[in-house]
């Protein structure tokens, strides 16, 4: 532990930067910590967003830590505030109201913003994107008058926020520009298992179905596809991935490509600025995912307060999980892997390989197993042997 009067800031609150500042914290008991907050919250779980639109949720369910956990480690925050500038010569960070910020440490952790498609018919009352709180306030009031609603987008938050609309009681449909679901997670055997689950259960699936307009007159009432389709929507919910806010690094010098450049200390190309989460690009990706914003956090945090520790990227992991319905997936998955299944009427399981070693895996329907999944994937476990022996993926997971 090092003690010293260096005043360490953070821009952005999701938990990218809370779990920086209290790495910083735990490594120097006498810095200055200020957070800097746009919204008006202190830092809460946006993953169970989707989550919650069906449930009548308060503040104070989501948040990850309380008020005094904040001021029993010194840790200040500035909300409803938002970081205009970094001045990168004078070490400050300049606000909107024009107040500047001196800083010897900056943690850029401004995440990222929902994409909005450019259609015509975008600007109508009743489409949304949900990444705040206040969207899904928002959501939820609209939601009073509708019947009949649709998500765009089939990945994770896509599929969570349909099933929470039906929840609701409302018919919903999930309309995806592909032929099938959760691209980034299945391959196209395990997502139509998915899919057929989801219509069993009353969700409506529309594939190929890529947008050319939204119709009605102020409020939106349909979509309508370039294949000629009319779906109906009284509310339309836009899934379809985020971009980094990397506007707070124009004018600084900073490399940027599709989020800010850091090294594997998570350092930016300017000496005190280091950078985690969403707004953070590490080997050509930036990543939207929560456990990694938390390792990125705690890993420019250390290293901010004067340790030197590399950040070595996890496998990406996913967990689904709506009503009787779970599913695990990790590393690589695609249908031009070797793979080895099991099947039956409740569990679909599949391995993914190369050169015998394997490199992703889906568990569906029993995920007891995923820690030890994540673990052999991450370690590129070799199962050459058992694959020859014909042994099946759930015989193989046994073994893990």
């Amino acid at each position: 532990m090092k003690n010293t009067n260096e005043r360490f800031v953070i821009i952005g609150n999701g938990i990218g930067g809370l779990t920086a500042a209290e790495e910083i914290r735990k490594e120097n008991q006498t810095a200055s910590i200020i957070i800097i907050s746009q919204e008006d919250y202190l830092t809460y779980y946006r993953m169970k967003l989707s989550h919650s639109i069906s449930k009548e949720v308060t503040m104070k369910d989501l948040l990850v830590h309380g008020e005094d956990w904040y001021d029993e480690r010194a840790i200040q925050v500035l909300l409803g505030k938002r970081a205009e500038q970094i001045d990168t010569e004078n070490k400050c960070v300049i606000l909107e109201d024009g107040k500047q910020i001196p800083y010897d440490k900056l943690l850029i952790a401004n995440g990222s913003t929902p994409f909005m498609p450019s259609l015509p018919g975008i600007e109508k009352q009743g489409i949304y994107s949900l990444r705040t709180f206040k969207n899904l306030k928002d959501i939820q009031n609209y939601l009073r008058d509708c019947r009949e609603v649709a998500v765009v987008g089939g990945g994770l938050l896509g599929i969570e926020a349909a099933w929470a609309l039906k929840d609701r009681g409302l018919k919903v449909h999930i309309i995806q520009n592909t032929g099938y679901l959760l691209g980034r997670q299945l391959d196209e055997e395990l997502a139509d298992y998915v899919r057929e689950w989801l219509e069993r259960e009353g969700l409506i699936i529309d594939l190929f179905a890529d947008i050319q307009e939204l119709r009605g007159d102020q409020k939106v009432r349909e979509i309508y596809t370039k294949d000629n389709r009319t779906i109906p929507a009284d509310m339309v919910l836009f899934s379809i991935g985020v971009r980094p806010n990397i506007n707070i690094a124009e004018g600084t010098g900073l490399k940027v490509n599709r989020g800010i450049l850091v090294n594997q200390r998570l350092k930016t190309s300017i000496d005190d600025i280091y950078a985690a989460g969403d707004i953070a690009e590490v080997e050509n990706a930036a990543s939207g995912l929560w456990t990694i914003s938390m390792e990125q956090g705690k890993v420019a945090g250390k290293n901010m307060a004067g340790a030197e520790i590399d950040y070595v990227p996890a496998q990406p992991a996913t967990i689904l999980s709506i009503g009787a319905f779970s599913l695990f997936s990790v590393g690589k998955v695609g249908n031009r892997l070797e793979e080895i299944s099991y099947k039956n009427k409740d569990v679909f399981h599949k391995l993914f390989m190369e050169d015998g070693k394997l490199v992703g895996g889906v568990l569906i329907g029993d995920t007891k197993k995923m820690a030890k999944l994540k673990k052999a994937v991450q370690d590129r476990v070799s199962i050459k042997d058992m694959a020859e022996k014909g042994w099946d993926a759930l015989e193989i997971i046994q073994q893990f």
